[in-house]
């Protein structure tokens, strides 16, 4: 079975979605990573595509994380340079240059994409 067959592997625009009772990281300083992972998910993730309904990528999840397109706050500087570091970090933890790429990947699941996310609470708690 390919993984365009298998429903563990969701195509292009198919959202998959996890337990709401779901926490990132129980007993653990509270970070961004953490906020994207519950954007990723309260809404659902997708691949492919930006968005699906409330569903988002991961690159999405970071944006709406760190408030990018906040339609009280607005898009400022600060949250453009947010967003970048973190997408930055977590290229660094997975050795890539395409952030989008990885995570649009046929065979990456969603559990890959938390476990990257929790890595990188770990890694850089600052953010």
């Amino acid at each position: 079975m390919t993984p365009n067959q298998d429903p563990a592997f969701p195509g292009p625009g198919k959202v998959t979605r996890i337990s709401p009772e779901s926490r990132p990281r129980p007993d653990a300083a509270w970070t961004v990573y953490d906020d994207v992972f519950m954007q990723l998910r309260d809404r659902g993730w997708v691949k492919g595509v930006t968005r699906r309904g409330d569903a988002m990528c991961l690159v999405a999840a970071i944006d709406a994380a760190v408030g990018v397109d906040d339609p009280l706050t607005g898009t400022t500087a600060a949250k453009l340079a947010r967003a970048g570091r973190v997408g930055a970090h977590l290229r660094d933890i997975i050795g890539v240059r395409n952030l989008a790429a990885w995570s649009d990947d046929p065979s990456r699941t969603l559990e890959e994409v938390l476990q990257l996310l929790s890595e990188a609470s770990v890694a850089f708690p600052e953010d």
